[in-house]
């Protein structure tokens, strides 16, 4: 089914679910010229703002298909723990043309603890000074401010403890009218060290949509939760977690509908779908890894399809 990487232009996407007030369909960055360090189909450029009295930066990339009069989708990638925003261009391929010709693709970097380890809001070593909703709330209206944007058409995903930031992002009053979907990789979903349960959920919309791929052999966020590679901290099932989001956009459990994605000889994949709303991937032979068709940052571990393609054609499906 995902046997080779394809294109879904993000200027196709047509769905929508209206929230409590209308968004207008371009930004105030609609006819500027772009910022002197950044070029449509360039290099990507490294930039600064400050939120939260901190100096935060991010990785830009604008394609070369950018008309500063053309309001264009925006997709916000977070890295994992221990990694970096230019580590998470690299994964994501959010800056590729064969499978983003049109997106402005926006790589933040995370704070490093005392540690010296960079991490996201929601990992348990994560300094509780630092609020990355707010910065990406903040960072939301920098790049409206600044490039011709869609804002119904803003989404996230990410990469383990990335993914986990996106899970929280979601389930935010603020960023969960802001962001159309989400998309969680190897998502690291931490319970409160106290409750033993999750951070609470209320986003402002529903349904959310919402996408997560997970290796069965994970070992680092294991699949059927537990403590993690470090034993820093407890994660949620993710059969659950996901079955959360189903419950929550208001879908019956048994509602959902499985199927086999990849054909013999490739490992097996199972694909969970609540009315094309809430998906997640279960990949047989992957571990702590981004899906991929070939040999990526994260190992050599391959499977049938791509979860970046998959992500942009769920993305296209998606605006506010």
């Amino acid at each position: 089914m995902w046997s080779t990487p394809f294109v879904l232009s993000l200027l196709l996407a047509t769905t929508g679910h209206a929230i409590q007030s209308p968004i207008l369909e371009q930004s105030d960055g609609c006819g500027k010229t772009l910022p002197k360090k950044v070029t449509a189909g360039g290099a990507s450029a490294n930039i600064s703002i400050t939120s939260g009295g901190l100096i935060r930066s991010y990785l830009i990339h604008v394609p070369q298909s950018y008309d500063i009069d053309t309001p264009v989708p925006l997709i916000l990638s977070y890295h994992g723990r221990g990694k970096n925003a230019s580590e998470q261009e690299l994964l994501s391929q959010f800056s590729n043309s064969s499978y983003n010709p049109n997106a402005i693709a926006v790589y933040p970097q995370g704070v490093a603890n005392s540690k010296g380890t960079r991490q996201w809001y929601g990992d348990p070593d994560a300094p509780t000074s630092i609020n990355d909703i707010s910065f990406t709330s903040d960072l939301i209206s920098h790049l409206l401010s600044r490039y011709c944007l869609d804002p119904t058409r803003l989404y996230a995903a990410g990469k383990s403890n990335g993914g986990g930031l996106v899970g929280l992002l979601a389930c935010d009053p603020v960023t969960s009218g802001q962001i159309a979907a989400f998309a969680p990789v190897s998502g690291a979903f931490y319970l409160n060290k106290s409750t033993g349960e999750l951070p609470p959920c209320n986003p402002s919309r529903l349904p959310i949509p919402i996408i997560e791929f997970h290796g069965w052999k994970d070992k680092t966020i294991r699949y059927l939760g537990g403590p993690d590679d470090s034993d820093r901290g407890n994660t949620t099932s993710i059969p659950v977690w996901v079955d959360g989001w189903a419950a929550r956009d208001n879908f019956s459990v048994i509602q959902n509908v499985s199927s086999s994605v990849c054909p013999a000889p490739y490992k097996k994949v199972t694909k969970y779908n609540w009315n094309n709303t809430v998906e997640h991937y279960n990949i047989s032979n992957l571990f702590h890894d981004w899906p991929s068709t070939y040999p990526n940052d994260d190992g050599n571990f391959t499977t049938c399809f791509d979860a970046t393609s998959v992500i942009m054609d769920f993305f296209s499906r998606w605006t506010l």
